[in-house]
């Protein structure tokens, strides 16, 4: 999150507890000043807070919906991935909740294991539906303005299974990128028909640095098949990034 931040916006780390806010409210000011040496020691300048909630689902929309600084409101809300399966199902019923108070979802499944190489590469996964697309090329292109990264080549990807739909797609692609001014390659890759769409992404992204990929919202009760699905597509993958936006990205990037 601070990477993305790049001091053009806030960032905050919020921490929930789940239990009686009664019994626990003695905690906060210990928890918060755990919390606030946690972050001195990585280095990071972002705001704390601790929220006593009654269970964290619930708990996480309302800090979402509540959260704010100056007057200025959250617009989008990131979170790790858990290990456990009811943990990730839970992340999608709360990207599903947050996507109608209009705010992003970012869901980082890190792999410190898989450390960049000298010739960086973050790849960027579009299915040119909704406008994820937007928000990854954003999040890119304050990725790159970290030392780290700015060296980094990035390439937008799109799957079709009709070749007639290539000029099409291949025109949206560079549309996108021209707009958001991001040096990034493009390609439409035709899937094969033995190969699933995972397979695809992995062929080509396996020894990308960073992965970004689109979230879709699940229907209510589908939540399980979601997570199947997002478990397919980064486990052969480095760091993968899952991506909902709330809404288009309207504006220019600021240089």
């Amino acid at each position: 999150a601070n990477w993305f931040n790049q001091n053009r916006g806030i960032v905050t780390a919020c921490r929930l507890v789940e239990g009686d806010l009664d019994e626990l409210a003695s905690e906060v000011d210990r928890l918060h000043a755990e919390m606030d040496e946690d972050l001195r020691q990585e280095g990071l300048e972002v705001f704390s807070e601790v929220n006593i909630v009654g269970d964290f689902e619930s708990g996480a929309v309302n800090v979402a919906q509540a959260n704010g600084i100056a007057g200025l409101q959250s617009n989008t809300v990131m979170f790790g991935w858990p290990e456990k399966r009811t943990r990730q199902e839970r992340l999608l019923r709360i990207m599903r909740s947050v996507a109608r108070l209009e705010k992003s979802t970012v869901i980082a499944r890190l792999n410190w294991a898989a450390e960049p190489g000298q010739d960086r590469r973050i790849d960027i996964w579009w299915r040119g539906k909704q406008y994820n697309g937007d928000l990854m090329l954003l999040l890119t292109h304050l990725l790159m303005m970290n030392t780290q990264w700015q060296d980094a080549r990035v390439t937008v990807r799109s799957i079709i299974l009709d070749p007639d739909q290539h000029e099409a797609r291949a025109a949206g692609l560079a549309k996108l990128v021209a707009e958001t001014r991001i040096p990034a390659e493009t390609e439409v890759v035709v899937k094969p028909p033995d190969l699933t769409v995972a397979e695809v992404i992995h062929q080509h992204s396996s020894k990308a640095d960073i992965t970004f990929l689109g979230l879709m919202i699940p229907e209510p009760g589908a939540e399980s098949e979601s997570v199947d699905r997002l478990v397919e597509l980064a486990s052969g993958l480095n760091t993968t990034i899952f991506v909902r936006n709330a809404s288009e990205f309207s504006g220019e990037l600021l240089g």
